[in-house]
């Protein structure tokens, strides 16, 4: 977290607070300043001025309650300050001033730091209300996409090991769902052409674009005795920041009905490449 400091008062970040938190800052901004004993700030950091629209030089050495603090909100701020300086942290949702006007309402952490004279100071940790509602639904979403959907689904790193399967994609396979963290498809189901898969999964990371509709043919422990089909699609997941893949989503639905293949007792067949349709006018997410 990039941070600007007034230049005669402030020391030198300790160590480890030197550094990028990159894929937080990308996930979730977080506003932080500090103020001296007195409610100056001394430092503000690059996404307060993002958030809250103040650039480092205009508020570095100001007093931050006229700056940022609604007027309907002065007495309630200067009792939390109080607190914060007799050590006490608070938690809460607070309405901040924005250097236009308005309001933003943001989820703070209010803790105590020594200023740089070693007096009772604060540090301010914020981030945008709305900001954490949308994260918040985006997670039940995806948290509910695996846990209801009776579509086999798994997320694979970059290295094709599972990370996460859900339940239906359990039962195709016949393995436990944690018995799938940590390993390839080639470990899991080796009934399966999985080495043809592999292939197909580290061309959708290469190139970035998804496939649609390839064929997963062979036997699970989950019905050993029988040849299944399955309708596999995979799709690139990237840090569309520094345009990295970070790992592709799976997604499988058996249609052996659909195919009219029937039981049969003889071994598993021979792994088979693999047919891949690219998804209509996809392409490369970084291009």
């Amino acid at each position: 977290m990039e941070t600007h400091q007034s230049s005669s008062r402030v020391p030198q970040p300790p160590r480890a607070a030197v550094g990028d938190a990159g894929v937080l800052r990308e996930l979730l901004p977080i506003a932080l300043w500090r103020e001296d004993a007195e409610g100056r700030i001394v430092e503000w950091s690059l996404a307060a001025q993002d958030l809250l629209g103040h650039r480092p030089e205009h508020v570095l050495g100001r007093l931050a309650a006229p700056l940022l603090v609604p007027d309907a909100n002065r007495e309630l701020a200067e009792r939390l300050t109080d607190r914060v300086q007799a050590g006490e942290t608070m938690v809460g949702t607070l309405p901040v001033r924005h250097r236009d006007g308005h309001t933003v309402a943001m989820e703070m952490w209010i803790v105590p730091a020594a200023d740089p004279e070693g007096r009772p100071g604060a540090m301010l940790i914020a981030v945008e209300t709305s900001e954490v509602l949308r994260m918040r639904e985006n997670l039940a979403a995806m948290e509910s996409l695996f846990t209801q959907s009776p579509i086999g689904l798994a997320l694979l790193g970059p290295d094709l090991r599972f990370l996460r399967v859900n339940d239906a994609l359990a039962r195709m396979n016949g393995v436990p769902a944690a018995r799938h963290v940590g390993h390839r498809l080639t470990e899991v189901v080796p009934g399966v052409n999985a080495t043809s898969l592999e292939a197909l999964m580290r061309q959708v990371l290469e190139s970035g674009t998804a496939v649609v509709d390839a064929r997963r043919v062979g036997r699970t422990p989950a019905d050993p005795d029988r040849d299944h089909i399955w309708s596999c699609s995979y799709a690139p997941l990237v840090d569309r920041a520094e345009r990295r893949p970070l790992g592709l989503i799976a997604s499988l639905v058996d249609i052996t009905e659909s195919q009219g293949r029937t039981p049969r007792s003889s071994a598993p067949v021979t792994a088979s490449p693999c047919s891949p349709r690219p998804a209509p006018g996809s392409a490369p997410p970084w291009t």
